[in-house]
């Protein structure tokens, strides 16, 4: 459906460099559209913590150092996790309700999630040595996955803005346009569903690849859409598990709050959120080996 769509799109724009062979979204020809692909989805439930567990210095080296760094900011810039509680707005905290403040405090956490997914796919992926120089080696790869990863997280909040709109809305006396608008704003809650085809190619910025056209992505996941979600699922549980007892435990600080109670909650809270994180990040690489692993093979024997 999608590559028939973007054939039109083409003949209309042939002249667009976004349509154009190798285009971003060019279509991909019929003759060449791949396969169904089987998706061992228990293998890919299961993998990502065995990842963790094989490569536990790895882990530990980045996701600490990962923490402190974000604990570091978020403190200073007035979004420690205790601000999330209502005795957060006391005297006793410094909790910041500046947008600015908050722009730069996510910018500043994606840039250092980029550098943690970054370094552990080359040193538990690609084979890379963990020392001190290969950890202060960087180039624009990092700013480009923080840049994808901000974009991913933005439209999976298009479900919340969705459900803003609708619930502070006011009706329309006319039944037909009040349906137009309700099918329009309700695009933004199966997004998430669409993007679950997509998060794979997250493999292709990990590698420095040319990100491939959105038809080549979207033929290769066909039929997996359930399977991926499904992969997910054990990632989503322990999730829920995790952040529910931190937030429950941690609610009794609120009323001893000092800065080594700021300090702690907040490192705790980034340590299990980069746990969770590179569980995902795991994820994706199996489903980038799964989708793309055999073409990666005959190119490079090539």
């Amino acid at each position: 459906m999608l590559n028939k769509l973007l054939t039109k799109l083409q003949k209309k724009y042939s002249k667009n460099p976004l349509f154009q062979k190798d285009g971003f979204l060019a279509p991909v020809d019929e003759k060449e559209l791949p396969q169904k692909i089987k998706f061992p989805m228990f293998r890919i439930m299961f993998s990502p913590f065995n990842q963790i567990l094989d490569n536990g210095k790895v882990f530990f080296l980045l996701s600490l150092s990962g923490a402190l760094l974000i604990c570091i900011a978020a403190t200073l810039l007035g979004f420690n996790y205790l601000c999330t509680y209502s005795a957060g707005s006391s005297e006793q905290i410094f909790c910041s309700n500046s947008l600015g403040g908050y722009i730069i405090y996510n910018m500043i956490k994606m840039l250092i999630w980029s550098y943690v997914g970054i370094k552990w796919y080359e040193y538990t992926y690609n084979g890379e040595k963990l020392c001190l120089k290969s950890m202060c080696r960087v180039d624009r790869r990092y700013l480009k996955f923080a840049g994808f990863l901000l974009l991913f997280l933005l439209l999976n909040m298009l479900p919340m803005l969705s459900w803003w709109i609708l619930y502070i809305r006011v009706p329309n006396p006319n039944w037909q346009i009040e349906m137009v608008f309700f099918a329009f704003v309700s695009i933004g809650f199966i997004i998430p569903i669409i993007l679950l085809r997509f998060y794979a190619s997250l493999g292709f910025v990990l590698r420095g690849k040319k990100f491939p056209a959105v038809s080549y992505i979207w033929s290769k996941t066909t039929g997996n859409t359930l399977k991926i979600f499904l992969s997910f699922m054990l990632i989503l549980i322990i999730s829920m598990f995790i952040f529910g007892n931190l937030y429950t435990n941690f609610k009794m600080l609120t009323a001893h709050i000092n800065i080594n109670n700021m300090l702690i909650s907040e490192y705790i809270y980034d340590f299990f959120a980069l746990f969770i994180y590179l569980c995902i990040i795991n994820n994706l690489n199996m489903q980038y080996q799964i989708f793309y692993g055999e073409e990666e093979k005959i190119n490079a024997g090539n």
